[in-house]
């Protein structure tokens, strides 16, 4: 008798442990899950788009919530006590946020497991103060956005620590069954979100790199005629809404077929790289510079206007004209460039690029070296 009883306690724990186990795996694809997800609407939604600060906030109690849902799926060792992965968002949220977004995970876990999941108890302020640590942790060893493993594995471990030890304070007689099923997919939970967070990384820097070099001019470093076109669309469409003033203009190498012809190819591509650091030089970062093709040059000039275009237009005349430009050779010889300009909204947004072309014409037929405005 005694022997069958032996052996009915030890079916039951068997099953609580396979139940903790098929809860727990639930917690492990939820978290997988959202990770993936979430990165995808971070970056098409929030990345570069907020703030920072805004951002952080944005993704602590985004994933404060995801914590919340954590907690739902979990696995309850008797009517106070549960056990889940929350500490992992905390981990994330730190990882990926700071502090800022980590506060704002922690502080929405703890206030719901202290006050809404099973009411306050002993156990459920021990749960509050287990998420408090677990984020003094996270803050104190892991960097923002640094994939070292050795402090993503003691952070796990410390809060793996606390969280059993907050076990031990409620369940003396069951910390023993549930130590190593929760351990174990505890640590395997927390080292492929590492794993994951920094293929999904990678994956984002690539993309990000392929996204640039398909809109950059590999010689010259500025964006591509490709790239200018669709910023020139959407800076039309923004004036639609909020209506702006900028100026295009066009520049030309004067006679940059005789430096080729001269010189060398070599040298021809020497000159086009130096007047593209001249360019950047001259204009402000929010002014938007592209390389159209050969030796011509396209830029939308911010806030420029009729009555200011032809001074802006002259200062980058004179930066060229009085540059020295070095060829590979050893030699140095100077250029000059001709430049169209034309006036956004004087000139309607369909004719500007063809009013710009026909003042850069009208600058070579003058003698090169000059600026000419097209009016209306």
């Amino acid at each position: 008798m005694e022997h069958w009883k032996v052996h009915i306690l030890n079916l039951n724990m068997l099953c609580e442990v396979s139940a903790m186990l098929e809860k727990l795996i639930n917690n492990f694809t939820l978290l997988t899950s959202f990770l993936f997800f979430g990165n995808m609407a971070r970056s098409r939604f929030l990345k570069d788009r907020v703030g920072s600060n805004l951002n952080f906030i944005i993704s602590g109690v985004v994933l404060g919530l995801f914590g919340l849902l954590l907690m739902h799926f979990t696995f309850p060792i008797n009517s106070l006590v549960v056990a889940d992965f929350r500490q992992l968002a905390i981990i994330v949220s730190v990882f990926l946020g700071g502090a800022v977004s980590g506060f704002w995970t922690t502080l929405i876990i703890a206030i719901y497991r202290l006050i809404f999941l099973h009411g306050l108890s002993s156990a459920s302020i021990l749960g509050a103060l287990n998420a408090a640590l677990t984020f003094l942790l996270a803050v104190w060893l892991l960097p923002k956005r640094k994939f070292i493993l050795g402090k993503w594995v003691l952070v796990l471990v410390l809060s793996l620590s606390t969280t059993l030890a907050t076990f031990y304070l409620t369940l003396h007689e069951k910390v023993a069954a549930i130590l190593i099923p929760f351990s174990f997919v505890f640590i395997l939970a927390g080292m492929f979100s590492f794993y994951m967070l920094r293929y999904l990384k990678r994956s984002d820097d690539l993309l990000h790199m392929m996204k640039e070099a398909a809109h950059r001019d590999f010689l010259t470093g500025l964006h591509n005629l490709r790239a200018f076109e669709a910023f020139f669309d959407s800076k039309v469409e923004a004036s639609y809404i909020e209506p702006a003033v900028f100026s295009l203009l066009v520049v030309d190498i004067d006679h940059f077929k005789q430096v080729n012809d001269t010189y060398g190819h070599a040298a021809g591509d020497a000159v086009l790289s130096q007047l593209a650091d001249v360019l950047r030089d001259t204009f402000h970062p929010g002014d938007y510079i592209a390389r159209k093709g050969g030796e011509e040059f396209v830029i939308i000039v911010d806030d420029c206007g009729i009555d200011k275009v032809r001074q802006v237009a002259e200062r980058l005349r004179r930066n060229v004209e009085n540059r020295i430009f070095a060829l590979p050779e050893g030699d140095s010889i100077r250029v000059t460039i001709s430049i169209g300009a034309a006036v956004y909204p004087v000139i309607d947004s369909e004719q500007l690029f063809e009013k710009a072309d026909q003042a850069l014409y009208a600058a070579k037929e003058a003698g090169r070296n000059q600026v000419c405005l097209m009016s209306a």
